[in-house]
């Protein structure tokens, strides 16, 4: 007999509390930080990342909320994390909270500064790690980054100090000006976390939450640039009327702001199904990463054509909310293969299968 799901009062209970983390993540990054402050970043020599921005919610314990509460973590699971995520993308917040959150809940424990999850394999000899990655996220200000190797035949996942001997990380400008960098590992020593399957589902694991806090945090952006073309709509007159009220202007930003709904529904659906452990979470998380790439990466692009010729100017904050999509975006992988993945789940959900 199936176990009973959740009842409604559990539900209600549950939708309130994450409400409430929502509504204080909200009030630190509105006191904290700016969509302007993000496009001032712009204009500096260096990456549009501010440390005392991550300091702010690393004292928090922002990235330790999926860390057992045994380990003195948040105790939490990726639907919160998505919640966080969100809010900073609506704050325009580029932090990589979505990598290091991932990073930790695969170390099992806290840890000091910024991790990332390198999503490809390295090779392993001798203790050693090598391979190269191209353009990982934050990686130019990462003190940890985690790999899965191959030891003769044998997984292993293992975390290596960006500090370490053998470690080369050459920066990069990626279109959100984060402090990306090429990485390099040549015989670079690491600490062992996991080794055989274990290593092989904590690090697919990491990776898919990875990647769902980074499209919580698209739905954040695609959101936020969709509410200041809302509210320029309704104050910027053209023949005498606010062009809110012309019904191609009007239905534009009433689709997108469908399609926000619908990815934020997909995303609480895949993080309710990863936190659960259910067989289907591979396929619902690439469901909702293929809805963010076929729709919600387009929201930021829609709202641009609202503001018109001032969203083009490099005063305007529009494009922060652009380049954030576009480069979120592109670390989801490919579109292709989301596809493929949901669609063989939905048709073997149609042939009476059960992925």
């Amino acid at each position: 007999m199936a176990a009973a799901g959740p009842t409604f009062e559990e539900l209600a209970d549950r939708a309130a509390e994450l409400a409430q983390l929502r509504a204080s993540a909200d009030a630190v990054l509105a006191r904290a930080w700016s969509a302007s402050a993000a496009r001032d970043l712009l204009d500096t020599a260096g990456p549009a990342y501010e440390p005392a921005l991550w300091t702010t919610v690393v004292e928090l314990g922002w990235p330790e909320v999926m860390v057992d509460a045994d380990a003195g973590g948040g105790g939490a699971g990726v639907r919160e994390l998505c919640v966080l995520s969100e809010a900073c993308g609506y704050a325009a917040a580029g932090l990589p909270l979505a990598a290091t959150a991932a990073a930790m809940w695969a170390e099992g424990g806290c840890a000091d500064g910024i991790a990332v999850v390198l999503p490809q394999p390295g090779q392993l000899a001798a203790g050693a790690v090598s391979g190269s990655w191209p353009a990982v996220a934050y990686a130019q200000v990462a003190a940890r980054l985690l790999v899965l190797g191959d030891d003769a035949g044998t997984p292993v996942l293992c975390a290596v100090s960006a500090s370490a001997p053998g470690v080369r990380r050459t920066p990069v400008v990626p279109i959100d000006h984060n402090p990306a960098a090429n990485v390099e590992f040549d015989g670079a020593p690491c600490t062992l976390l996991a080794e055989g399957e274990e290593a092989v589902r904590r690090h697919r694991e990491a990776v898919r939450r990875m990647m769902l806090g980074e499209i919580a945090e698209l739905v954040g952006v695609a959101a936020a640039a969709n509410a200041a073309a809302v509210d320029y709509a309704g104050t910027r007159v053209a023949f005498g009327k606010p062009i809110g009220t012309f019904q191609a202007v009007k239905h534009r930003l009433v689709d997108q702001r469908a399609d926000i709904e619908v990815g934020r529904a997909l995303v609480a659906r895949a993080a309710d199904a990863v936190d659960r452990a259910r067989p289907d979470a591979a396929a619902i998380a690439s469901l909702a990463a293929f809805w963010a790439l076929d729709r919600l990466v387009h929201v930021p692009e829609g709202a641009v054509q609202v503001f018109g010729g001032i969203g083009y100017t490099w005063e305007h904050q529009a494009h922060v909310h652009l380049r954030r999509a576009a480069r979120l975006a592109m670390s989801l992988g490919g579109r292709a293969a989301h596809r493929g993945v949901a669609a063989g789940w939905l048709h073997g959900l149609l042939a009476g299968e059960r992925a």
